[in-house]
């Protein structure tokens, strides 16, 4: 008699709790298990994003305004970000992951949506890979990494135990073939590259064997041989690739890659000055799209090498502060998304400063939480949401969170 009275109240003690659970717990409770030092980070990389980007624009500024279109896009789209990741941390992963079928085709769908009704920002002519939302262009490839994350880390996850058998490859080939094959649809092959470093590095981090690397790497050159050949890369996509080992044969080419990295050194160690660098603030003559993904010109020239040095710890402080929470992840989900942010945030960072700097073709890959382009910025802040959640729910007891089950 005593053990079920015992019961009772135990029993009473869990539904008060679940019934009234928002009762239980104070609005510090929503911030509680957060980690600060990447909150931290992303507000001062946004922050610092949002100064060079009204840098490169205010020329344009016409009487009585005071911020730019890029700028606004980017803030409403900082602003939201911030606000959805604060969210999503309260969502328990497990939940998120486990919804991964609506996820993907979410992210499917949208991108088949773009074929038919996406359009083509004057920057980007050739690609109609946005959706024109009026406040920003946003562009669902951006969406569709986050959706990858998701669903490649569950599939991941069900197939450990067996990750090095050719079947489980060839699934994994099949997964990875849908995003890339619905980018490259769009004329967006800046994010399929993207997406195939994704691939292999979260494998990577799922610990396929090497031998399946080699094999990749070798199947990779093989069908960039034989794309060239045929004629697949051609056209403006050749000659961006021809242009860095002839340059002075594709000065039109490289026009926009030169410039920014004459920008870059001329600002030597401190630069020449917020809003005063000569080819930002120039109206011709400067470099193409320097709010964008140029970005780090700005920073470069104005603020020095110690102001781009400033855009690149930022953000590796965030890469590696991501890759430390994966290996306590409660779970090998947890870890593999947490690699996954990781990897597709060091991927289009390692990208854009190889094209800024001349290393890489030009194909239009944004700095992270650094460049204009509403759609970059709020997904990646989602991404974040993903990883507060991953990182609250594997450091602090269940009991102490504000949460949603």
């Amino acid at each position: 008699m005593p053990k079920l009275i015992g019961l009772r109240k135990e029993a009473a003690e869990i539904y008060n709790s679940i019934s009234n659970p928002i009762e239980r717990r104070t609005l510090g409770d929503f911030f509680k298990g957060l980690d600060f030092l990447v909150v931290l980070s992303a507000l001062c990389a946004s922050a610092y994003g949002l100064a060079l980007v009204y840098s490169a624009t205010h020329k344009e500024l016409t009487e009585g305004k005071f911020i730019t279109s890029d700028v606004r896009s980017m803030l409403v789209s900082v602003m939201l970000g911030i606000a959805i990741a604060l969210v999503v941390s309260n969502i328990d992963y497990e939940i998120i992951s486990k919804l991964w079928p609506f996820i993907a085709a979410g992210c499917a769908g949208l991108m088949i949506f773009t074929f038919f009704f996406g359009v083509a920002p004057p920057s980007r002519p050739d690609a109609k890979s946005w959706l024109n939302l009026k406040i920003f262009y946003f562009q669902p490839s951006e969406l569709l990494k986050v959706g990858f994350i998701i669903s490649f880390s569950y599939h991941l996850d069900i197939v450990r135990d067996k990750i090095n058998d050719i079947k489980t490859i060839i699934g994994l080939l099949v997964h990875i073939a849908v995003p890339v094959g619905l980018v490259l649809m769009t004329g967006d092959a800046g994010s399929a590259l993207i997406f195939l470093i994704m691939f292999i590095g979260m494998l990577f981090f799922a610990r396929v064997h090497w031998g399946y690397f080699v094999a990749g790497i070798c199947a990779i050159i093989v069908g960039f041989v034989v794309a060239w050949r045929v004629g697949i890369i051609s056209g403006l996509q050749r000659q961006r690739i021809v242009a860095l080992f002839y340059p002075d044969q594709f000065q039109d080419v490289m026009y926009q890659q030169e410039h920014g990295m004459i920008a870059i050194g001329s600002g030597g160690l401190f630069g020449k000055g917020y809003l005063k660098g000569d080819m930002t603030q120039a109206v011709a003559g400067g470099v193409p799209e320097n709010q964008n993904d140029m970005v780090l010109t700005v920073a470069g020239e104005e603020l020095g090498f110690i102001g781009a040095l400033a855009v690149i710890l930022l953000l590796g402080i965030i890469v590696l502060k991501v890759l430390r929470t994966a290996t306590s992840a409660r779970d090998n989900v947890g870890y593999l998304m947490c690699s996954g942010i990781a990897v597709m945030l060091f991927a289009q960072m390692l990208v854009n400063i190889g094209m800024e700097l001349s290393l890489l073709p030009c194909i239009g890959i944004t700095l992270p939480l650094f460049s204009a382009g509403g759609s970059s910025s709020l997904c990646i802040y989602l991404a974040l949401g993903l990883y507060f959640s991953i990182h609250r729910f594997s450091q602090a007891p269940k009991e102490t969170l504000f949460y949603t089950r």
